[in-house]
């Protein structure tokens, strides 16, 4: 609405003898720039309706103001066509620009979709396995410490049994959350490795720490109502050990770990 100000008081504001002159050279220009402004600002929609209104309050309050002479006349279609041929040009390169921005938008979502679980909204089983194999590659690159912990719900399949697999997958959700709640800030992952088996990594943890951690994530889910129900579930524990170690081994031991758990009396980490 500036500029819409801007062109009132020039037009009907201005003097006479300056106004029905020569076109002022910063005129032109201030409103050459003010169309490529409100471009960036607007967007390409808004962008064009504001300076289609700017460019017709201007020719309205030139027709008001009375007739023109040719040559002042020449002025101000020459500052009008600098104007709409600047219009133009800024509508096909915003327009080009946000539909780039919104393919980049749709592209990232899809990508986001592609690699998450749909039931949980953790990540699915083969972008863990990728991240798994990243973080293996960081830990021996840096000789960093990397543990993981496999999880798994007891007694799972009555419950699906008992309440059907739409209150299941609510469940699944529910654990999903607060494992990646409770570790999302220290920089760890989680991901749905199948059922309801689940795998969080924790790069730069150590076994001790991961033990600890996988305490508080098996009193996460146990001490409180998922979906409105009792569920608990068993966790095991594994470490990097080192450049001989592989991704599947190191899943292997958090596996045997986390059965060893569910013979022990299940709701319990190892």
């Amino acid at each position: 609405m500036t500029c819409l100000s801007y062109l009132v008081v020039t037009v009907f504001e201005v003097p006479r003898s300056v106004a029905y002159g020569e076109m002022p050279m910063h005129l032109t220009l201030w409103l050459t720039m003010n169309v490529l402004v409100s471009f960036v600002v607007f967007g390409s929609r808004q962008g064009a309706g504001l300076n289609l209104l700017s460019l017709g309050v201007m020719l309205v309050a030139l027709v008001v103001r009375g007739p023109l002479a040719a040559a002042q006349l020449s002025d101000w279609v020459t500052a009008s066509v600098v104007m709409g041929v600047t219009g133009v040009i800024a509508y096909i390169l915003m327009t080009f620009i946000e539909n780039n921005l919104l393919q980049h938008a749709q592209d990232s979502e899809k990508l986001r979709a592609a690699r998450q679980d749909a039931v949980t909204d953790v990540y699915g089983r083969g972008a863990i396995e990728e991240e798994l194999t990243h973080a293996m590659e960081h830990a021996r690159k840096t000789n960093s410490p990397l543990s993981i912990v496999v999880t798994d719900i007891d007694h799972f399949k009555s419950v699906n049994d008992r309440y059907g697999h739409a209150f299941g997958d609510d469940v699944l959700r529910a654990v999903g959350k607060r494992l990646r709640r409770n570790v999302g800030g220290i920089g760890g992952m989680v991901g749905r490795w199948g059922g309801e088996e689940f795998i969080v990594l924790l790069p730069g943890l150590a076994k001790p720490d991961a033990l600890v951690l996988a305490e508080r994530l098996r009193r996460e889910v146990g001490e409180t109502p998922l979906a409105g129900l009792d569920v608990t579930a068993s966790f095991g524990v594994a470490s990097y050990r080192g450049s001989g170690d592989t991704a599947d081994q190191l899943f292997g031991r958090a596996d045997m770990a986390m059965y060893e758990a569910k013979r022990s009396g299940r709701n319990a980490v190892r």
